[in-house]
């Protein structure tokens, strides 16, 4: 299998860093774009070993770092804060845009890769950010599929929206490393500034594209019910929704992640996930 790191310059100038995946011997093969959520990067946890597998089962994959994700020169340590603390939503669309059009371009793994076949895959708050993208950019995205994603971006305590108006910035704890992270009041601006355009229930209504949901019955940081309202509220004939029985909201995967024991239920994800992908996007 090949591997490479691929920087992408977005729309303002800033770094994307992206790793891509593919079969020595792929040829015109689909895309896969992996989208981390919040608190996430491209090397965290099962993204690598997922990316790894969908490659080998014969996809290029793009698993990649929002350039305000707050991930610096090391590639698994939040040292840019700065930059953590400036990024909305709206940015991440943003980001995601300038990833696929790298590949539309033929900018990414070219003649190895499909320009015209490319699928979303977003965890948590990414998978918000995968279906909108889907929804707007229709037939463009052959389909998509989300691991415990939210289905709204509002979900901000009423502390913490007080301490936003009063102070312009919270702070949010990264229970891995123990860093007070620091949110900016733009984000809150940004999701009420933009309240239709980041309506992830409203995207879904007027997605078209082959939708997969899958969420773990024992997740405690996003309610199994969001992927359940997502899928009902979407509008594609060819949806599903998959609940994994005792699964966590990374699907028991911990960071690091040991490779060699990965937990039985992120094994079920991944086998639906390449099953879904074989079905409608390898076509």
């Amino acid at each position: 299998m090949l591997r490479k790191t691929q920087r992408i310059v977005n729309q303002a100038g800033e770094d994307i860093m992206a790793d891509i995946r593919h079969r020595e011997d792929a040829r015109e093969v689909p895309v896969v774009i992996l989208v981390h959520g919040f608190k996430g990067f491209k090397d965290w946890g099962f993204f690598p070993d997922l990316a790894e597998r969908l490659a080998m089962d014969g996809y290029v994959t793009i698993t990649f770092n929002f350039s305000r994700n707050g991930i610096g020169y090391d590639p698994r340590t939040f040292e840019r804060l700065d930059l953590f603390s400036e990024n909305t939503h709206s940015h991440e669309l943003d980001d995601l845009q300038s990833v696929i059009d790298e590949v539309r371009a033929e900018k990414i793994a070219r003649r190895y890769a499909d320009p015209e076949r490319i699928a979303l895959l977003g965890h948590s708050r990414g998978g918000g950010t995968a279906l909108l993208k889907a929804a707007e950019l229709g037939d463009v995205i052959s389909c998509v599929i989300t691991w415990a994603s939210v289905a709204s971006f509002f979900r901000y305590s009423e502390a913490q929206i007080a301490q936003w108006e009063k102070e312009g910035v919270i702070e949010i704890e990264n229970s891995r490393t123990g860093q007070m992270m620091p949110i900016k009041k733009s984000l809150w601006d940004d999701l009420n500034s933009n309240k239709d355009k980041l309506d992830i229930l409203k995207a879904c209504a007027n997605l078209e594209n082959p939708a997969l949901f899958i969420h773990g019955s024992e997740d405690a940081t996003v309610a199994p019910s969001c992927s359940e309202q997502l899928h009902e509220a979407c509008s594609s004939y060819v949806k599903r929704l998959e609940v994994i029985e005792g699964a966590g909201h990374t699907f028991n995967v911990k960071h690091p992640m040991e490779r060699d024991k990965p937990p039985r239920e992120y094994i079920t994800a991944c086998d639906i996930t390449e099953n879904w992908f074989d079905n409608y996007l390898n076509i």
